[in-house]
């Protein structure tokens, strides 16, 4: 490919103000150009100037560039768009001009229509070049014209990418024929297509099913082709998002992420679908799993089945990047955000809104992962769920989020005060039957006049709505307002009648814990048991980056603020002492306050419930423990041991509700006494053999020592004599007994 045609090639892209070259959807290749692919490899220049331009860039971008003649080819399966009217036409729009009494413009159209999806739209919706409002985008044409059976468009953030496949999809139902075997009479069964929507969020499948309600309602005679819905809808949610149509075409969607099966089956409701259009929506928050059982079945079992795929990618290497970048046989659009013709009205916006890498990634559709942020946009976007932070109260809601057990949720609050940004209340739930941690509540309350007052009744609001296990709190600005809720709730506890939310708010003095991010925190080896000591800001920020990698947090899609300030978290330096590294932001505007809470509340768990916990309970190693004391009993009864435990649970902080087994042996506690004394005395080395009458004197002694002036203890209420003549008959046997007993040793003789 000498130089001359890489220049040629060239005029087939464009780039932007910042740097990002993309295919020019206004282009037209040079006769030169189009003549070199043809002789080289084959391409077919009989159609459309936007099918010559994909021909080119695809072998382009598939093809080394200094081997002249490669044996590469076009590879892209699809039927193209012819070039205009056949011949013969002019004739034909004449006679329809004159039946119908159009114009021979409006006749051209229609007959146009027949073979140009954009011509259809134009006429079935209005779409008007010279209408500012209501037209299509030279790059929206491009999507809609194409007729690839792989097609993945990498676009960015507010570039109508949305609407332009929704249009697309419209159009293939009433225009695609698909044969569905044959009737009685042996005719074929011709009908519209089955269309699969997937998306990973219900909010993005409720834009695409509106988009395209709004489009069918200014049409007359195409919304009354639809057959599902009422007279304000026509489309219907339950079981799945479903619009069907008088020519049998339906469009089926479903959401990827929540209600799936989490068992590995993969697919949830979605298996099992059949289908002759695929459309994948953002498909970069697709989870592969339903690729791989959803996707691939159906396209192995109809290879004629159309897929398209969508997204702004998010930065994982998946299948999503895998086709825009290695597979021949898919045809790649790429537009960047500045494609709108707004762009120059917005950029300064968005580029105030975002990280660097965010902005690449959002608005530049840049493949790109993190290269000094702390968390990865993979991470972020695999952590948002389709669920909103008022539905977590239910029960029943966060069953179907693979959380079964509501009641037994430990919660930890985390708070970051601040005078300018307001302070943020973050509360998040560990389910230990699960093993993932969730987002339960956001709120941010602004700063004003009587800040400190208002965010003490927030904690107490709070405290009343969640009954959380643990409030960890940022020492640093707000430590008199920690003292002072402190304080409120002692005086609490000396209050005669208390309301429902002041009986909540007196475990205040046992819930919240004053964090300093200087200081350092005291964590417990799990396997030996010793303390281990880190630098506070650096733990949280650790173990918040654990539980992201690995994959275990939820927080809602709609939770913008947080994502954003997840994405702008970055590693500024390291300490050039100690190595450790110093965090901040990328972007001032953006901030980081909520991301702060949200640490402090994971920090909460993992410090006060986890198997690192440093206040929790020491290791449980089986071993014997002596208990003797020179001078004292080594007897401990059980109420005392019982009583030892509960103490040292609450003292550590166990959450939730627990039992100790409280083992007596014998009938009581004198007897549990004398057992456990006589089998201790008989522990260590062995003893020389002793006669029987030998061993009930001392156990006879051992009781009355028992007994001697510690008569209150009796279970029976009777005193020391009541217990001495129990011990007498269980002791000594009866006469009786010893009479028979004396007759049996007699026999034996």
């Amino acid at each position: 490919m000498d130089k001359r045609i890489k220049e040629l090639l060239e005029e087939l892209y464009l780039t932007n103000e910042y740097g990002y070259r993309y295919q020019s959807p206004e282009a037209k290749a040079d006769p030169e150009l189009v003549e070199y692919f043809k002789k080289n490899f084959g391409i077919r220049t009989d159609l459309h100037r936007s099918c010559t331009n994909c021909q080119i860039r695809q072998i382009s971008k598939y093809t080394n560039e200094n081997i002249q003649n490669a044996d590469s080819e076009f590879k892209v399966r699809c039927s193209g768009i012819p070039r205009g009217l056949p011949k013969g036409s002019a004739r034909k729009v004449r006679e329809i001009a004159a039946s119908s009494d159009l114009s021979e413009e409006r006749a051209t159209k229609i007959l146009l229509s027949t073979i140009d999806p954009v011509a259809w739209a134009e006429l079935m919706f209005g779409f008007d070049d010279s209408d500012p409002n209501w037209h299509l985008r030279s790059y929206q044409k491009e999507q809609i014209r194409c007729s690839s059976l792989r097609n993945v468009c990498r676009e960015g953030r507010r570039s109508g990418k949305t609407f332009s496949y929704a249009l697309k999809l419209v159009y293939l139902c009433f225009n695609m024929a698909v044969t569905k075997g044959r009737d009685s009479r042996g005719e074929p069964v011709i009908q519209g297509p089955e269309v699969l929507i997937i998306t990973p969020y219900q909010s993005q499948l409720t834009t695409i099913f509106n988009e395209m309600e709004d489009l069918l309602k200014r049409n007359v005679e195409l919304r009354d082709a639809v057959t599902t819905g009422g007279s304000d809808t026509l489309y219907v949610k339950t079981p799945f998002f479903r619009m069907e149509f008088s020519n049998k075409a339906r469009i089926n969607g479903y959401v990827s992420g929540l209600g799936n099966k989490g068992d590995g089956s993969g697919g949830g409701t979605i298996r099992g679908a059949s289908a002759n259009v695929i459309y994948l929506d953002e498909m970069d928050m697709i989870p592969e799993e339903i690729l791989d059982k959803v996707i691939q079945p159906i396209l192995l079992t109809r290879p004629e089945v159309y897929l398209f795929a969508t997204s702004t990618p998010i930065g994982k290497r998946a299948k999503f990047y895998q086709w825009c970048v290695d597979r021949e046989d898919f045809k790649e659009d790429y537009y960047p955000s500045t494609v709108l013709p707004h762009w120059d009205l917005v950029k300064k916006e968005l580029e105030d809104e975002s990280t660097k890498e965010g902005f690449a990634a959002e608005y530049m559709a840049e493949f790109i992962e993190g290269s000094f942020g702390v968390f990865r946009p993979s991470w972020v976007q695999s952590a948002r769920w389709d669920y909103s932070y008022t539905d977590t109260l239910d029960g029943g809601n966060l069953r179907k989020m693979g959380i079964p057990d509501r009641a037994n949720l430990m919660i930890c609050m985390g708070i970051d005060w601040n005078k300018r940004a307001g302070t943020e209340f973050y509360v998040s739930g560990y389910s230990a039957s699960a093993g993932r941690w969730l987002a339960l509540d956001a709120i941010n309350i602004p700063s004003s006049d009587y800040s400190a007052q208002r965010w003490m009744q927030e904690v107490v609001r709070l405290n009343f709505k969640w009954k959380p296990n643990w409030i960890y709190a940022d020492e640093g600005y707000g430590h008199t307002i920690i003292e002072d809720l402190l304080v409120y709730a002692h005086r609490l506890k000396g209050k005669a009648s208390r309301t429902p939310m002041e009986e909540e708010a007196v475990h205040l003095t046992d819930r919240l814990v004053a964090f300093n991010f200087s200081k350092n925190v005291e964590l417990r080896d799990p396997v030996t048991g010793k303390i281990i000591k880190k630098a506070g800001k650096s733990y949280i920020v650790e173990n918040a980056v654990r539980i992201m990698e690995d994959g275990l947090y939820s927080f809602p899609y709609e939770d913008e603020n947080l994502a954003k300030q997840m994405l702008n978290y970055i590693v500024v330096k390291r300490n050039a002492a100690t190595g450790k590294p110093v965090y901040g932001m990328d972007n001032e505007r953006i901030g980081d306050h909520r991301l702060d809470a949200w640490m402090l509340s994971l920090a909460g768990l993992s410090l006060e419930g986890s198997a690192y916990a440093g206040r929790s309970l020491p290791i449980s190693v089986p071993s014997f423990v002596g208990r003797f004391n020179p001078g004292q009993s080594d007897y401990i009864s059980p109420d005392d041991e019982a009583r030892d435990l509960f103490g040292e649970l609450k003292k550590r902080g166990v959450p939730g509700a627990f039992n100790v087994l409280k083992i007596v042996r014998g009938q009581n506690l004198e007897e549990d006494k004398f057992i456990k004394e006589k089998y201790a005395a008989q522990q260590g080395a062995s003893k020389p053999r002793r006669r029987r009458g030998d061993i009930r004197k001392q156990e006879n002694s051992s009781y009355e020592r028992l007994f001697e002036g510690q008569a209150e203890h009796s279970t029976s209420g009777q005193g020391f004599d009541r217990d001495l003549e129990m011990f007498n008959k269980r002791a000594k046997p009866h006469k009786s007994s010893r009479r028979r007993t004396r007759k049996k040793r007699r026999s034996w003789k």
